[in-house]
């Protein structure tokens, strides 16, 4: 059984959302880019770190400016995964330090589109309704997402792709549940998982709030809920559980990417 996740943690997420996020990186047109490092982990039976200048993580890279594009080519990437669909591209990220851009479409987390009149999400006008579509995203994500995956954790193993971003559309879903499968690999605890994922409540909140001011329904649609990560981990139960699904669904070397990853 999955371990709830207590009141006590998310009061914990909340007063670390409430102060200054020293993890939001100075970006003017990307909103939900940031890095795993820095994270505590347990190795071993030991505390330790997530090595910082690795991993990353973002949304589309649709309103990047010069001052982003200069700052994250600071970073030296080698590696830009797209978990976009075909639909959803309009850029891509471009480092004159980049060696590969992989795409891994994930149709399934195709939500942006239906701002556009291009899926049907959005006929649900209704928060419930919505919720509910949310759920069912989260519980299918697992299973669709286990071929786009697999590669991703394949390239993580590859010294020789670091350091590597990896994204979607608006970075919190498919990105998200990514972000929560490779802390959990390295040793992250539930609420260390879940303050990761609650980053993208605020990060995007400037831009979903255009439009959740006159259709509040929307809200489901654009924020981040424990609920709707929970789902996805239970719905791993049926393949033994987290680790089982990562090392026999995703192939992940859990002792290989310690190696590379925690310090």
């Amino acid at each position: 059984m999955m371990a709830r996740f207590t009141q006590a943690g998310l009061i914990h997420i909340i007063v670390i959302m409430n102060k200054a996020d020293k993890r939001r990186f100075p970006l003017e047109g990307l909103l939900n880019t940031r890095e795993l490092g820095g994270y505590p982990v347990i190795a071993e039976g030991i505390q330790k770190t997530v090595k910082k200048g690795l991993i990353f993580r973002s949304g589309s890279p649709e309103n990047i400016t010069e001052a982003d594009q200069q700052f994250l080519n600071s970073l030296k990437i080698r590696t830009a995964v797209d978990f976009r669909s075909e639909g959803e591209k309009s850029s891509s990220f471009n480092f004159p330090s980049l060696d590969k851009k992989v795409d891994l479409p994930i149709d399934a987390g195709n939500l942006m589109g239906a701002l556009f009149d291009t899926g049907e999400w959005l006929y649900n006008n209704s928060a419930e309704k919505a919720e509910a579509e949310m759920m069912k995203l989260y519980s299918l994500l697992p299973v669709e997402a286990i071929p786009r995956y697999r590669v991703l954790f394949s390239l993580l193993a590859d010294s020789a792709s670091l350091p590597i971003i990896f994204y979607c559309s608006a970075g919190k879903d498919r990105t998200g549940m990514a972000s929560a499968l490779i802390l959990h690999a390295l040793g992250a605890d539930r609420e260390t998982i879940m303050e990761d994922y609650f980053y993208s409540k605020e990060n995007l909140r400037p831009y979903w709030e255009r439009y959740t001011n006159t259709q509040s329904y929307l809200i489901p649609y654009f924020t981040v809920s424990e609920k709707y990560l929970l789902t996805a981990f239970r719905s791993m139960e049926k393949y033994g559980g987290i680790d089982r699904y990562l090392a026999n669904e995703l192939g992940a070397d859990i002792k290989r990417l310690r190696e590379l990853y925690i310090e």
